[in-house]
């Protein structure tokens, strides 16, 4: 089978976990960086199951074999406590049948709300609703990425809802002269690598606002089906440069070569998970301005409030023109660091207590 349904589990730990439980981190998607660091933080074994991008046709046969598997994988490995991403939701709900058999605890991350996210107050939206109602019957602990999902989880009547921010260690690379060589020559660089593709990302705004600032060059990486060709649309560009995906050190090393960093989406609902990934490399960040992005990284962040390429740009004058701006922007991403560091500190401390309650 060339599409394996049980890809690598990127040596995360499995038998006994950091509070004496065997915990299955479940995901029905190719990898998730919070479901990976979710584990490692509690001491579980993250499984994903994949079968590469299928048309949408097929949907309801491949969660129908992901449904199979995950039974079988439950039922095989007995873990105490079952960790799974919502979502698809029929991922938590396939995880249902073996904690009632098993009296196994339920843990359910909310990615997002898959109602509110995608299809807003649509009427495609209502059994969706139904869905996460009834998955809120089961679940034991609810944990999301930030409020605005917590909010929404208490209106659907789900118990337990915690926050538990996403989290990224500390850089472990520093600023490396090689490696701006091989990007650019000129004196400042950024980089762009938020991006998975989604048509509300604002990749377009990001590398013509770049490209009308001399002075200074802009690094995007991101999957190469669903980006080049949006930035070869755009035209030869002087001072921008695709990278596709980077292995993660090369990845690591080229943002801590950085000078500064961009988030430019009009995704309503999402706190990008890279905006993780600056700060624990200390990068100054021009984001566009949401609500779920201000209530964590506050004043951290320089933002732009409408994504187009004038409005980056602009923000890429006020930023990199100075460079007593950019280190004053440093050091409060710096400083956010360090209190996301104790936020998740806490947060963690809590959902093991949680865990632990019987």
């Amino acid at each position: 089978m060339p599409l394996s349904a049980f890809p690598s589990n990127r040596g995360l730990r499995h038998e006994q976990d950091l509070i004496g439980l065997k915990i299955a981190c479940l995901v029905w998607a190719p990898f998730s960086d919070r479901m990976d660091e979710l584990a490692e933080a509690v001491g579980g074994h993250r499984k994903n199951f994949h079968l590469g991008y299928l048309p949408r046709y097929l949907a309801p046969m491949k969660y129908l074999y992901f449904f199979a598997v995950t039974q079988a994988y439950l039922f095989r490995e007995k873990p105490a406590v079952v960790y799974a991403q919502n979502p698809p939701v029929f991922c938590p709900l396939a995880c249902v049948p073996y904690c009632r058999i098993t009296h196994s605890k339920l843990v359910v991350d909310h990615h997002n709300i898959w109602s509110v996210k995608v299809f807003g107050a649509s009427r495609l939206a209502y059994p969706f609703r139904l869905l996460e109602r009834l998955l809120g019957l089961f679940a034991d602990i609810n944990t999301v990425p930030h409020t605005v999902w917590k909010e929404g989880l208490q209106r659907l009547s789900f118990r337990r809802v915690m926050t538990v921010h996403d989290y990224v260690e500390a850089n472990r690379f520093s600023r490396d002269q090689e490696a701006r060589s091989r990007i650019s020559s000129v004196g400042l660089i950024g980089i762009a690598s938020g991006h998975q593709g989604y048509p509300l990302e604002r990749v377009e705004a990001e590398a013509l606002g770049a490209e009308a600032v001399d002075g200074l060059a802009l690094v995007i990486t991101g999957p190469p089906a669903r980006l080049a060709p949006r930035i070869k649309a755009l035209g030869e560009l002087r001072n921008v440069k695709y990278l596709g995906y980077l292995p993660k050190d090369e990845y690591d090393r080229t943002k801590a070569s950085c000078d500064f960093a961009l988030n430019i989406t009009d995704e309503p609902f999402t706190l990008n998970h890279v905006l993780f990934e600056y700060a624990a490399a200390r990068l100054p960040t021009i984001s566009t301005r949401r609500e779920v992005i201000e209530a964590v990284f506050g004043d951290a962040l320089v933002y732009v409030e409408e994504s187009t390429a004038s409005a980056v740009a602009e923000k890429l004058r006020f930023l990199c023109a100075d460079r007593a701006v950019l280190n004053q922007y440093r050091e409060r991403m710096s400083l956010k660091f360090s209190d996301l560091t104790e936020s998740r500190r806490r947060e963690i401390e809590y959902l093991k207590d949680l865990l632990n309650d019987k």
